[in-house]
């Protein structure tokens, strides 16, 4: 199961990497709109997990670092894109 979801999503960052400009809009409102339920459906159990494994006394530091490692792969993804494709 895990190499099925694994490979699903390896399948939409090759197709994402196939857009253009004369890519037509439904095309790339379809393929995020899956992107984006796919994390959404991964990032509340994986909250959860986190945080159920740290003690009481730890909750506010396992959150925040695991909002500031969650921000930085978003910022680094952001910046690597931009670099690679300007």
């Amino acid at each position: 199961m895990k190499n099925k979801r694994i490979t699903a999503l390896i399948a939409i960052f090759t197709f994402m990497t196939s857009f253009n400009l004369n890519s037509p809009l439904w095309l790339f409102v379809v393929t995020f709109l899956f992107y984006g339920v796919r994390m959404g459906l991964f990032q509340s159990p994986n909250n959860s997990v986190i945080m159920s494994s740290v003690d009481q006394q730890f909750l506010g530091i396992a959150g925040s670092v695991n909002s500031l490692v969650r921000n930085f792969g978003m910022e680094l993804g952001v910046s690597l894109s931009t670099i690679i494709l300007l």
